[in-house]
């Protein structure tokens, strides 16, 4: 009955923990659909929809088993009454004769047998033979007591596992976040640019001609460009994976396309869209707070001479290099005209001389980077949804294609908006 009950026990204890697995499983992907306020995928669902089938079978099956322990355990409660008279053993029990292994039923045998072998007192008064003797069969019975290890019972030790992944998945754009969003739908989008203006001038005399500058406005053209990323996953990586291999991949990939697309609005800020001013910054690290103020102060007003007192200078881009070099700066003028500005460190954000600043890893860890611009004038156009998702199940050998796919691209609308610091 007692090996009946164990078998049980055991399995019920599986069971139990297979339980609270598959609930966790479930918890992780409600909780990543929460953290990104999205509804559950289409493979999400069937997920989730598979572990709470198995979550029922499991809880009729521990209700069964819980029942039957109930059971055996009342049995065993009432041998124990059948057996009342029976004196319980005090001493250890030789399993095979002398020479044997030691079974120790109480822990209050094995303290006589240490107190007996250590303290000599306690041995004299421990038997009749004498004390040394006494001693001697305590400190035997120590020596063929078997002693069970962790290394022992390996089985029954198995190692903790953690279920989320300790490594940082970023998918931040800041310097895309910042631009100016625009529809993408098919391969390329059009804008209309102003290149002409019709000027208002004086009259001379009666009937002479005035302000005859023409207005034209071209439409211009910008195709997108196509980031894709493939990968081919077993139907055991999918299924046994703790946590969810086929999530952690669409994530991963998620992430690659983020840094390639806020690279690629960094590259087209830095070449596209900024002239330089005519005392530039010099090698990071070595400018003062005054040349830093002097030279974002000549950027703002070289791009408000070059559109005519039309600029609507908001934003300054900078590398991380830059960044951190900006943010470590002091100053020791008490009294400023204008605003000197806030910076956050951890998020690489804040104000400066009025203006918002983005710090990107987009320019490069150790790039020079510092642009001075309208964020109105830079463009950033996008599919809908991207990056998306793509599975392709392959039944014929167990596994499952998927991909990641956005078509992408940013455009300086002005070149004329923009100037670099450095």
């Amino acid at each position: 009955m007692s090996s009946q009950n164990g078998v049980t026990r055991m399995r019920l204890e599986r069971l139990v923990d297979e339980r609270g697995r598959k609930q966790e499983q479930v918890n992780e992907i409600l909780e990543l659909a929460e953290e990104e306020k999205r509804d559950l995928g289409e493979f999400e669902q069937e997920q989730i929809a598979k572990y709470r089938t198995r979550l029922t079978e499991l809880e009729t099956e521990i209700s069964v088993l819980a029942e039957d322990l109930e059971r055996a355990e009342a049995s065993r409660d009432v041998s124990k009454l059948l057996r009342v008279n029976e004196p319980p053993p005090t001493g250890p029990v030789e399993t095979n004769g002398a020479g044997s292994p030691v079974v120790y039923r109480t822990f209050a045998a094995y303290a006589r047998d240490v107190l007996i072998s250590r303290y000599p007192a306690i041995a004299s008064r421990a038997g009749s033979a004498g004390a040394e003797v006494a001693r001697q069969e305590a400190m035997d019975r120590l020596e063929r007591t078997q002693n069970t290890l962790t290394s022992d019972v390996a089985g029954l030790l198995p190692p903790s596992h953690l279920t989320q992944i300790m490594d940082i998945i970023m998918t931040s754009r800041p310097v895309v976040a910042s631009g100016r969003d625009v529809p993408l739908t098919t391969g390329s989008f059009t804008y209309p640019q102003i290149t002409q203006r019709p000027d208002v001038a004086k009259q001379t005399t009666e009937k002479t001609e005035a302000g005859a500058q023409k207005m034209t406005i071209p439409m211009v053209t910008v195709t997108a460009d196509t980031y894709l990323g493939g990968g081919d996953l077993s139907w055991q990586a999918i299924n046994w994976s703790t946590p969810d291999a086929l999530q952690l991949w669409f994530d991963l990939a998620a992430e690659d396309y983020a840094r390639e697309t806020e690279t690629a609005a960094c590259n087209e800020l830095g070449t596209a869209g900024a002239g330089t001013i005519s005392s530039p910054l010099g090698t990071t690290g070595t400018e003062t707070f005054g040349q830093w103020r002097t030279a974002a102060i000549s950027a703002v007003s070289k791009i408000y001479a070059q559109t005519g007192g039309r600029a609507r200078t908001n934003t300054l881009y900078l590398s991380a290099t830059r960044f951190f070099q900006l943010a470590g700066l002091g100053t020791d003028q008490v009294l400023q005209v204008s605003s000197v500005g806030s910076l956050d460190i951890g998020s690489m954000t804040g104000t400066w001389a009025g203006m918002r600043v983005v710090g990107s890893y987009g320019f490069g860890t150790a790039s020079n980077t510092a642009i001075v611009g309208d964020s109105n004038a830079f463009l950033v156009a996008e599919t809908p949804g991207a990056p998306i998702e793509m599975r392709a199940v392959e039944p014929a050998i167990g596994g499952m294609e998927v991909g990641l796919i956005g078509a992408f691209k940013a455009k300086v609308f002005d070149v004329n908006r923009f100037q670099k610091l450095s």
